[in-house]
């Protein structure tokens, strides 16, 4: 009996989530609370903006409109802290990024206070908080490595996915009931007091200076050897291809008010199931996520993921009811979420840390650009075919470009996760450019 409990408890301990980084690092559990902290209310945030805007304008377009100017923020914010992040001290970009992201959330409070809120206002404040968040994110991503062992980043990014999709859950309904309630002006003190944690959190870790720092340029060519290792090294800039393609052809989100209203009737419930049902399937996967560590060859598994996904969104093409559409769409979320902790773990592994906050920028950088020009063209697409022709030639051509991404990036298949990760240098790098 005490065998067959050891063997159920071990059987277990593989499937769930592995929380070592935790429990072995003081420093990364102040890193990941920090970072849920923002990611909890980053997800009041944007259902508070969005609902604000078009309250106050009756319009879409400034609601996508006011999404776009943050994302530019970001992009300008990625462009200038990448660099930094591996020149100076990581944690006091950090701690001062939160800040004045801080004071963003503080003038949207102030704004709504206002008798007549301005809409200018909240496109500055947009604008800023993605600058600051941008300038932020490189060094929060290059951080996590130094903080744990290498073979514990499966794990680390699993957990950063457990608070990533537990905001993507409760973000949303905590936002309408805030707004309906209180109003604008309470939700965005919500979300002050939320904000206000993570720099403190933050200020409580060590000094991070990357291992090694040149005194080149800040800018300029040193952004090129960030370009350069993408483009030099296979396992990453395999990588980049799965992560890039994975969004390209297809954004089932931007489908779903159509399918809730027009495909399945059922107005906005069947909406807000379909948006929340990926963000369950994600922390599902993140909370099993235990196999992530056992596995042999996961380049391999990433590659099935990522095709899977692609599977799952074909197959919504032919969903009859909204429940079939909902395990689908959470399917969706299982396996992109599984796929995500693994392209992590995979990056940071082969990632050398001179050159993290760099490469892991213009990382960030492209996972906004493809889902916007995924949305942009699914958008398009739909205007002139069916949803379910969208659908499914768009999982179609996902599951194609898997497979073009395994042919093209072999060594992706045989990458490690751990100590048998392989890190070339620089020079190594520089040596195969043509």
């Amino acid at each position: 009996m005490a065998r067959s409990v050891g063997l159920l408890r071990e059987r277990l301990s593989r499937l769930l989530v592995d929380i070592a980084p935790l429990r072995e690092s003081q420093p990364f559990r102040m890193l990941f609370f920090a970072r849920t902290a923002s990611l909890l209310v980053y997800g009041v945030l944007g259902v508070a903006v969005s609902l604000q805007v078009f309250a106050l304008t009756q319009s879409s377009f400034h609601v996508g409109a006011v999404g776009f100017a943050a994302a530019g923020g970001t992009a300008l914010g990625l462009l200038f802290g990448s660099p930094m992040a591996d020149r100076y001290d990581r944690k006091p970009q950090m701690v001062w990024s939160r800040l004045a992201f801080l004071c963003t959330v503080l003038a949207l409070l102030a704004n709504a206070l206002l008798a007549e809120p301005r809409l200018w206002l909240i496109y500055l404040a947009a604008g800023l908080g993605g600058l600051a968040g941008g300038f932020s994110a490189p060094a929060l991503m290059a951080a996590a490595p130094t903080l744990i062992a290498r073979e514990h980043l499966a794990a680390a990014g699993a957990l950063t996915a457990i608070g990533i999709e537990t905001g993507a859950i409760i973000g949303p309904p905590v936002a309408g009931l805030l707004i309906a309630g209180p109003g604008f002006a309470f939700c965005y003190a919500f979300v002050a007091i939320g904000a206000s944690i993570t720099p403190v959190l933050l200020a409580r870790l060590p000094p991070l200076p990357p291992k090694s720092a040149d005194d080149g340029d800040l800018y300029g060519p040193r952004m090129l050897d960030a370009l350069v290792f993408f483009r030099t090294h296979p396992v990453v800039a395999g990588l980049l291809a799965t992560d890039f393609l994975t969004c390209l052809f297809v954004v089932p989100h931007v489908l779903i008010p159509q399918l809730a209203l027009d495909i399945f009737a059922g107005g906005t419930a069947y909406a807000s199931l379909l948006y929340t049902a990926p963000a369950v399937g994600g922390l599902l996967a993140a909370l099993t996520s235990g196999w992530a560590r056992h596995l042999r060859q996961p380049g391999r598994v990433l590659l099935m993921l990522t095709a899977c996904w692609g599977l799952c969104v074909a197959v919504a093409a032919t969903a009859p009811d909204i429940g079939s559409a909902s395990a689908l769409f959470g399917l969706m979320g299982f396996f992109g979420a599984a796929g995500e902790i693994l392209r992590g773990a995979l990056l940071q592994c082969h990632v050398p840390d001179r050159l993290r906050g760099r490469v892991f920028g213009l990382w960030l950088l492209q996972s906004s650009a493809a889902p916007a020009i995924g949305g942009f063209q699914t958008g398009a697409a739909s205007q002139a075919f069916s949803v379910s022709t969208v659908l499914a030639a768009g999982g179609a051509a996902s599951m194609v470009a898997t497979m073009a991404v395994r042919a093209a990036f072999p060594s992706l298949l045989s990458a490690k996760i751990g100590k048998n990760a392989q890190l070339p240098s620089l020079a190594e790098s520089a040596a195969h450019q043509p």
